[in-house]
């Protein structure tokens, strides 16, 4: 196991190398740069008309509407504590290419990516990245139009109408973070023969078969998918579908899909014919705070996850369920009482019994034992 002065230093051992940025990343930032012609994006403003597709596009505003979902009673997943009745999305056109080029420049930028990049704990190829909490740490905004992009009241709209449940972001540690799959351009051209098994059996994986942490997500895809063979998202089914896998088309560049991923057991394949693969990843929980937020920490814990932050994401766990149950308990206490003034004993107790368990799980889900360690792929 890793030692805890390794872990909170911010696992330095995982860091990406600044020659391979050199290699595989750099001139991609110099490409996103040329197209937005700006020297820095600090002080560029989001502007829907201009960022968002449904706004900036009636045939985007078309494709929207007529999107795809599936819903978890059609996957076979129907659970008593999912938030809404759709599992899964198609893609849907979300960030325009301005958008796109802006972000990609604010990413992608060196000093930024090695600063925050680790390589994933769960690839199983060997040169995928992740980058979490690197958009916005206290006060501190250091991307700060991808911060503006996932933030405004109308992506949280979008985002919140294709997923069928008003949804809010987790916590700030879990906006935009990055999945990287490197190649280099040789190998990718070299690969493009190659296809992948569509039971999911020995597919390379960006991320390996899992659940997401937080209930809902939406999944960005950030590289020109032109050239790209496969990517798409492969999800177990269950009830008298089990054992089949369903697939969800990859998107195109600023398009965006949205997933029930603590319900669904899914995995993200490596594509063939690409030097790249970057997907920009929201977590999100019910805005309604009597919805069952599942939240665990299986995946995201700085002890599992190396793109995680030990103090920055663990004070923002504890911030984020410290005001939910405040939350939960001030309605709690309002609504002990029915229409006629009658206190609601049964139903009261049941409250505070969720309550109890919420607060369990909270610091449950710190812990880190040797079994947890022994779960994560070498």
């Amino acid at each position: 196991m890793p030692s805890n002065e390794t872990i909170i230093s911010g696992r330095l051992d995982k860091s990406v190398p600044s020659s391979t940025y050199e290699t595989l990343l750099e001139s991609k930032w110099e490409a996103a740069k040329a197209k937005t012609g700006l020297e820095s994006t600090a002080g560029v403003e989001f502007d829907p008309s201009l960022h968002l597709n449904y706004y900036a596009s009636p045939m985007m505003k078309h494709k929207f509407q007529n999107t795809r979902r599936i819903t978890m009673e059609e996957l076979g997943l129907t659970n008593k504590r999912q938030i809404s009745p759709i599992g899964v999305s198609d893609p849907f056109p979300l960030f325009t290419d301005e958008a796109v080029d802006i972000m990609r420049q604010e990413v992608l930028e060196k000093q930024l990516f090695l600063n925050f990049a680790r390589f994933s704990y769960s690839s199983t190829s060997g040169l995928d990245v992740a980058m979490r909490g690197y958009v916005k740490n206290d006060e501190e905004y250091s991307a700060p139009f991808t911060y503006k992009c996932w933030t405004h009241p109308k992506t949280m709209e979008l985002v919140s109408k294709m997923a069928g449940v008003n949804l809010e972001v987790v916590m700030d540690f879990e906006i935009a973070h990055l999945n990287v799959s490197m190649k280099h351009p040789d190998v990718a051209k070299e690969e493009r023969a190659r296809t992948a098994s569509s039971d999911g059996v020995g597919i390379p994986a960006i991320v390996d078969w899992h659940y997401d942490s937080y209930p809902f997500v939406c999944v960005l895809m950030l590289s020109d998918t032109t050239d790209m063979i496969g990517g798409e998202t492969s999800l177990r089914m269950g009830g008298s579908e089990k054992g089949k896998v369903a697939i969800v088309p990859g998107p195109q560049q600023g398009s965006a899909a949205i997933l029930q991923g603590r319900m669904i057991e899914h995995l993200a394949p490596s594509p063939i014919g690409m030097s790249e693969r970057i997907t920009m990843v929201t977590s999100y929980r019910a805005k309604d705070p009597l919805k069952n937020d599942g939240s665990v920490l299986s995946t995201v814990k700085p002890e599992i996850n190396y793109g995680s932050s030990y103090n920055s994401f663990y004070s923002q766990w504890i911030n984020y369920r410290v005001e939910l149950l405040k939350e939960r308990l001030d309605l709690l206490n309002k609504n002990s009482r029915d229409e006629k003034g009658m206190f609601q004993k049964e139903m009261t107790k049941d409250a505070l019994i969720e309550v109890e368990k919420y607060l369990k799980d909270t610091y449950k889900e710190m812990e880190f034992t040797k079994e947890d360690y022994e779960k994560i792929p070498k």
